[in-house]
């Protein structure tokens, strides 16, 4: 086999690019010195940048063989990873599957290899942050009679959140605005679609929807216990950074 030429790779961000990249390992003879989205590489002078182009054709075939080769657990964890914040989680993704591929389902067994130990911690934080916003979330009536919501994660959950709220609000057309990146997920009562927004948007809300935060504000005051207030146990059930998006803490 021909060497592989060793280059900085660079692509969209998408869980199917990085598919993509664990692609042109395999295929085109390419090995990653380092994986990053376009928009966050910075490169230097020793590296030679090369951008791989998002294929739905290669990603489903690489998706298919994680599944088969490695486990639909390990799909799971990668795709989770792929939503969580910093630079080297990709590296680490792309170094897991390389070792799944060659081990199989036997991956997770791994954990004294950083990087898988580096997907599973990535996983576990966006998957919890996930679950909590699923209870956080806060979705208030507008004029046009979409319920919207906002939220400010620390890792792009949006997509997890959708999906979860398609299916237990599926009668509702309803936006999940995530300020942080500034992208929404927009349902119509049917499908949903996750695309980029202004930085900056009025939101209207109907009279009745003010009249509610107003009478919830003021039922969360009328029963908290001033004398028995627990900073530390409120920090510890409700993350300060969920608060700003919460009615009862405006």
């Amino acid at each position: 086999m021909a060497k592989r030429r060793e280059l900085a790779i660079t692509f969209d961000g998408s869980y199917d690019g990085f598919l993509c990249v664990v692609y042109a390992y395999y295929y085109d003879g390419i090995a990653p010195l380092c994986i990053q989205p376009e928009d966050e590489y910075q490169q230097t002078l020793a590296e030679e940048e090369f951008f791989i182009a998002t294929d739905f054709a290669k990603a489903k075939k690489v998706l298919q063989a994680v599944r088969e080769k490695v486990s639909p657990e390990a799909e799971n964890l990668l795709y989770y990873t792929s939503l969580a914040e910093g630079n080297e989680r990709f590296m680490d993704m792309f170094r897991y599957t390389r070792l799944g591929f060659r081990v199989g389902s036997e991956v997770d067994n791994h954990m004294q290899q950083d990087f898988v130990m580096g997907v599973h911690k990535r996983a576990r934080y966006v998957g919890r942050e996930a679950h909590l916003l699923s209870g956080f979330c806060r979705f208030a009536e507008t004029k046009q009679g979409v319920f919207y919501c906002e939220i400010t994660p620390m890792n792009d959950v949006l997509p997890i959140l959708a999906e979860h709220f398609a299916d237990r609000m599926m009668n509702q057309a309803w936006i999940v605005h995530d300020k942080k990146r500034h992208r929404a997920a927009v349902y119509d009562g049917n499908e949903y679609l996750i695309g980029d927004v202004p930085q900056e948007v009025r939101v209207e809300y109907s009279d009745d929807e003010e009249k509610v935060q107003g009478l919830w504000r003021a039922f969360f005051s009328a029963v908290t216990i001033k004398e028995r207030v627990n900073k530390v146990l409120h920090r510890s059930n409700m993350p300060l950074h969920f608060r700003r998006n919460m009615v009862e803490f405006k």
